[in-house]
Order: structure tokens, then C-alpha cells, then sequence
């Protein structure tokens, strides 16, 4: 399977997931950690924005771009993912959790520029 459509099989499975897993009742686990919720958005939304930029890459974009897309994606995402959480029992449509979402989707995004430099068999150059 060449790389493009694996990182993008990739990052539809972890969308599925990550809908799947919000659109579930809030099951009220708490760790008594300050922001968990918060933490949790940017690290799932982190994993969207690395994927979905390694997939732009290695579609030809430049890095940059690559970047951009990959944040308007998570914000778009995330921004929908918001709301569909405004039916879901125990669950609420919060501007902090899509911040946090957008936040986790730039960082994975600009980190996945760091990653070809340590794994170089990642993107195709």
C-alpha cells in the first residue's frame, strides 16, 4: 500500500474513533488531573493533525501548506465534533474543547515536520 493512502487510512480510522468516542454518554471518569479534558482534546486532536499532515505531504503538498491544511482540518473537525457532542447525553458543546482541539492539531501538525527528520523513511522526498 503506497504511503499517501496508508497515512490517510490512518487518519480516517482515527476521525472514526475519535466521532465514535464522542458520540458515546460522557462516562465521568475522573483522575483528579487539572485540565485532563483539555489534555485529552490536544492529544487525540494532536494524532489528527500529525496524520492528516504526513498524508498532505506525502500527496505532494509543500510543508507548509501541508501544515495549514492539516490545522484547518482539526479546527473544522473539531469545530463539528463540538457540536454533534451538543445531543449526547452527559457531553456539551464547549469553545475550550475546540480551542484545545485546533491547539492539539497545529502542534501535531508542525510536529510531524520534525518526525522525517528522525524516521526519514516516513515521507517520500
Amino acid at each position: 500500500m503506497p504511503r499517501k493512502r496508508f497515512f490517510l487510512a490512518l487518519l480516517v480510522v482515527w476521525v472514526g474513533i475519535t466521532f465514535l468516542l464522542t458520540s458515546l454518554p460522557n462516562p465521568k471518569l475522573s483522575l483528579n488531573i487539572p485540565y485532563q479534558d483539555k489534555a485529552a482534546h490536544l492529544g487525540v486532536y494532536a494524532v489528527m493533525g500529525l496524520l492528516c499532515t504526513l498524508w498532505r505531504r506525502e500527496s505532494g503538498v509543500s510543508a507548509g501548506r501541508a501544515v495549514l491544511e492539516s490545522l484547518l482540518f482539526a479546527a473544522m473537525t473539531g469545530a463539528v465534533d463540538e457540536a454533534h457532542q451538543h445531543w449526547i447525553p452527559g457531553r456539551s458543546m464547549e469553545l475550550l474543547d475546540w480551542m484545545a482541539d485546533t491547539l492539539g492539531g497545529g502542534t501535531g501538525a508542525v510536529f510531524s515536520l520534525l518526525l522525517p527528520r528522525l524516521f526519514p523513511f516516513l515521507i517520500t522526498e
